[in-house]
């Protein structure tokens, strides 16, 4: 399974990776000390997501048009300059929100164009018998990334302060546009014709990328079934700082929560990498997702950081699951030729629900408080899961119909 393009590509991506965890540690951070509202982090969570979720409908349509690998190196470029801009913002002593909502913005464009780019180029690295293994890897990898960062985090803020930490993830930025140069794959993108020109090209691949997900039952089932357990999912990110805060601890005690997060992580990672899973099951799914939703709902009842540590790896474990075979799911679903715009558009509508629950999560935050609003979040994925659970036969009564998802040109 291993190649040259593979390593160069995997390392181009963990470090771009390690840039990521830096930025949601140190910025998330950064603006609870600076603010000390949820409700101020979740309005820029807000814009920041719907945003992502506009950019995310025609990213997978310039992904076509430009190539992923132009996209994945001009992303990273942008992020990188846009960590030094964070950095000459974190020098004042009151952050404008106007210029950190710009700032999130412009991130969240050039992640939603990121993502789709490095999908369709993925399954390109391998063979389809080896695509969860490929997974497997991939997610190993992130979350050893994610074991080391929120030390690294924590280190560059204690050591060097946060202006060095954003010009940090600026370096990771620009070394992983730079690692790109030696990743060399089949250009598989579609190029418009001479006489519709590009922004009709656009507008078709939307069209066939729809086309695609809604002839396909089982991409639609993933789809309701991600957009559903995200109102509840997507509240851990927003919480966890504002729960470290309310126990009076550090960020050192919020890096021990994601350093146990990351090992439990490169352990489920590491034994799905060891044996491929040639057709995984839409069953484990469910079971993924219900032990996000339990252990979410059970840290209300955490006091003690040695509880919090195993709950948030037991979330981690679940997470691993579900992550590795949703993504060897669609990889099998979609054809390549697909997979940018169908991706991306998977993607945006799958998380249509986040901004608004983040948002509402921080506003009910400030007024109930983090421990109850964890229990709702993880409530509320439990009862999604049964809910799909009880419709698991008819779900799985019609196979999905790959054939005749096939967009006739």
């Amino acid at each position: 399974m291993l190649n040259k393009n593979f390593l160069a590509f995997v390392a181009c991506g963990m470090v771009s990776s390690i840039g990521d965890l830096l930025y949601f540690f140190v910025f998330s951070w950064y603006i609870a000390s600076a603010t000390h509202s949820v409700q101020y982090m979740g309005t820029i969570m807000l814009v920041s997501g719907i945003t992502q979720f506009a950019a995310s409908i025609f990213c997978g349509a310039w992904v076509d048009v430009w190539g992923a690998k132009k996209i994945i190196a001009v992303s990273n470029v942008i992020r990188a300059l846009l960590m030094v801009g964070l950095m000459l913002v974190s020098t004042t002593q009151a952050p404008s929100l106007v210029v950190l909502l710009l700032i999130a913005i412009a991130f969240a464009i050039t992640d939603a164009s990121f993502y789709p780019a490095v999908e369709t180029i993925k399954p390109q690295l391998v063979s389809e018998d080896h695509l969860s293994r490929m997974n497997g890897v991939w997610y190993t990898l992130a979350r050893v990334l994610s074991l080391i960062a929120p030390s690294i985090s924590v280190l560059c803020m204690n050591l060097l302060g946060i202006q060095a930490s954003f010009l940090c993830m600026a370096g990771c930025y620009t070394a992983s546009a730079l690692l790109l140069l030696f990743v060399r794959i089949q250009k598989t993108q579609t190029e418009p014709k001479a006489k519709s020109g590009k922004w009709k090209h656009y507008t078709q691949s939307l069209t066939e990328g729809w086309v695609f997900i809604r002839n396909s039952r089982m991409m639609m089932t993933l789809l309701w079934l991600i957009f559903c357990v995200n109102i509840g999912a997507n509240s851990n990110g927003l919480l966890l700082p504002f729960l470290m805060k309310s126990m009076n601890w550090d960020a050192q005690h919020m890096s021990y929560i994601y350093t146990w997060q990351a090992a439990a992580g490169i352990v489920c990672g590491s034994l799905l990498s060891v044996k491929s899973v040639k057709q995984p099951s839409f069953l484990y799914v469910l079971i993924g997702f219900l032990g996000q939703g339990l252990a979410m709902l059970t840290v209300c009842f955490s006091s003690t950081l040695v509880f919090l540590c195993l709950n948030f790896a037991w979330l981690s474990v679940c997470t691993a699951l579900v992550n590795i075979f949703i993504r060897t799911m669609m990889q099998k679903e979609v054809p390549n030729r697909y997979m940018a715009r169908v991706g991306s558009l998977f993607a945006a509508i799958s998380m249509t629900s986040t901004p608004l629950s983040r948002f509402f999560t921080g506003f009910l935050t400030d007024r109930l408080g983090v421990r109850q609003m964890y229990f709702w979040a993880g409530a509320f994925e439990v009862i999604v899961v049964v809910v799909f659970f009880m419709l698991y036969k008819q779900i799985t009564a019609q196979p999905g119909v790959k054939s005749q998802t096939e967009v006739s040109g």
